[in-house]
């Protein structure tokens, strides 16, 4: 009987003590302080310990973020634009006469020719015979030598 009572007290010591295991809590966690910023214990071992590596790493991450909000978007946008087109042609059915106002705003518009003025010399206008002056003769520079004043 004493024998069960000892066997019973140490099972009942060994289960209020926790495993090992349980009381480091979860794995992975906890952050690393870097100059680069806080860094997740995981992002960090990602990087191989390099902390300029997990700076890369999260700037790569954050960019597929946008690019991938930007897809998004643009699919939102896309589909929106169909439903519309959609809904537009579903009205020109129903309306034919706003389809033939809308045909005829597709059409270019037609370009006509410039009239070139014309020509014909009449007794008002002078011809243009007007005469052509002559740039002015530039001056040679002299030389001291070729001076009257200075040869005496």
């Amino acid at each position: 009987m004493k024998n069960a009572l000892a066997l019973l007290a140490t099972l009942a010591v060994v289960a209020a003590v926790p495993a090992p295991a349980q009381a480091r809590g979860p794995r992975g966690g906890g952050a690393v302080e870097t100059p680069f910023g806080n860094f997740n214990a995981n992002e960090m071992k990602a990087a191989g310990y390099n902390p300029l590596a997990a700076e890369q790493m999260r700037e790569d991450k954050m960019m597929m973020q946008y690019q991938q909000q930007m897809f998004k978007q643009q699919q939102q946008y896309m589909q929106q634009m169909a439903k519309q087109q959609k809904a537009y042609e579903d009205y020109l059915k129903k309306h034919p006469e706003a389809a033939a106002a809308a045909a005829a705003a597709m059409r270019p518009a037609v370009r006509h020719k410039k009239k070139r003025p014309t020509t014909h010399a009449t007794a008002s206008t002078p011809s243009s015979t007007t005469p052509t002056t002559k740039p002015a003769a530039t001056a040679t520079p002299t030389t001291a030598a070729t001076k009257k004043s200075d040869v005496k």
